[in-house]
């Protein structure tokens, strides 16, 4: 067991849903770390277009730093100045302000970071300012997301955060490409996104009998990267079907609204979802095919494979290892037709072996990657 302290400087809050960030914090916490989960701020300009996520955030901040478990600790940094991502004075500025609320936050909980382990591109005059060993996890493109940025910025921001870290991760072979680029001596692993395979696979492996409805199912954000119209191609298609949309909207989805099969759930449990994909008959990633999605590794199909369920996507990152146990088609009318043949030929055993294929991706086999980056450090 270790008695260090790490610092986690996440792009996800920590009460969100659980993804690769929650999952890795909590288990630095159960080998031995002292943990500092630092969640993401929110900016001025957020409060024009989101005010009740902007006093959250603020409220988050206000309340200062809280001890959620023993030996874990999470806190959010103040407001940021708009157009970080823009302008490398205003980027400056905002990292002036974090490396000052760093320390007092270390101060105030006698923290004395070994280890910083960040997922934000966007910080390192911050970074290098913190006295310990460094590693980026980089699951994104982030010169490719939509909004108030500069691509060009984004990545001068990234390449000094990937000079400044001793190892550097991934989650697929195209950032890791990117990543090189930036310097070409670096050590970058390539870690890709896990599932809580138990919880996904029981419904499917520990029950006698499922009951497969006439559902298809979508697992996630309804963002600017959600391919609306094949939605309503779907809807208007198979209009005996459910569409169940399961996740947070950030966008205006009220034209789907008007479809009577069309179902949104909003944020639910992972243990209240898994329940959900075994009896569904079809699960599908709807994307728009971007840069941003291309590059991306979707924890949603490995939940859906570990739940058994056939997959039809459009041709996102990360089905290239999966790409016999999923169906892709970039064309609306070929993405139904996919969704109708693989549902009409589907079976309970070919299920079964879905599942099988990606116990080897769970959560507990990429814990075992990352002990080995950690031990790597020591040497």
């Amino acid at each position: 067991m270790r008695n260090e302290d790490l610092l986690f400087i996440s792009t996800n809050r920590f009460s969100a849903l659980p993804t690769r960030k929650q999952r890795f914090a909590k288990h630095f916490r159960e080998i031995g770390f002292r943990i500092l989960f630092v969640e993401p701020p929110a900016t001025y300009f957020a409060l024009l277009k989101n005010r009740s996520e902007f006093l959250k955030s603020l409220g988050s901040y206000k309340n200062g730093v809280k001890q959620v478990e023993n030996s874990f600790f999470v806190a959010t940094t103040p407001p940021w100045l708009p157009f970080f991502k823009k302008n490398l004075f205003i980027n400056r500025m905002d990292n002036n302000i974090l490396t000052s609320y760093f320390q007092k936050l270390f101060d105030k909980i006698h923290f004395i970071p070994q280890i910083t382990w960040s997922y934000m591109p966007f910080l390192p005059y911050s970074l290098e300012k913190i006295y310990s060993k460094k590693i980026y996890d980089c699951v994104d493109d982030h010169s490719a997301y939509p909004g108030l940025l500069n691509p060009n910025i984004v990545d001068i921001l990234e390449k000094k955060t990937v000079q400044l870290s001793d190892v550097v991760i991934t989650t697929n072979k195209v950032l890791k490409n990117k990543l090189k680029r930036y310097d070409a001596k670096k050590d970058i692993e390539t870690i890709g996104n896990g599932v809580d395979w138990k919880l996904f696979s029981s419904p499917l492996l520990n029950s006698s009998h499922i009951k497969i409805k006439k559902r298809i199912i979508y697992v996630g954000a309804i963002a600017e990267w959600f391919d609306q119209g094949i939605i309503k191609k779907i809807a208007k298609s198979l209009p005996d079907w459910e569409l169940l949309l399961i996740g947070p909207i950030s966008v205006n989805a009220s034209s789907l609204a008007k479809y009577k099969n069309i179902t949104f759930q909003g944020k639910l449990l992972q243990k209240d979802i898994a329940p959900l994909l075994a009896e569904s008959a079809c699960a599908i990633i709807p994307f728009k095919v971007n840069r941003l999605t291309k590059n991306i590794d979707p924890l949603k199909i490995y939940e859906y494979l570990a739940a058994g369920v056939p997959v039809v996507s459009t041709p996102v990152g990360g089905l290239q290892q999966f790409k016999t146990e999923v169906e892709i088609s970039n064309d609306a009318d070929k993405f139904v037709n996919k969704i109708v043949r693989l549902t009409k030929y589907d079976s309970i055993e070919k299920r079964i072996a879905r599942s099988k294929i990606v116990k080897k991706h769970s959560w507990e086999n990429k814990y075992k990657e990352i002990d080995r980056i950690l031990e790597k450090l020591k040497e």
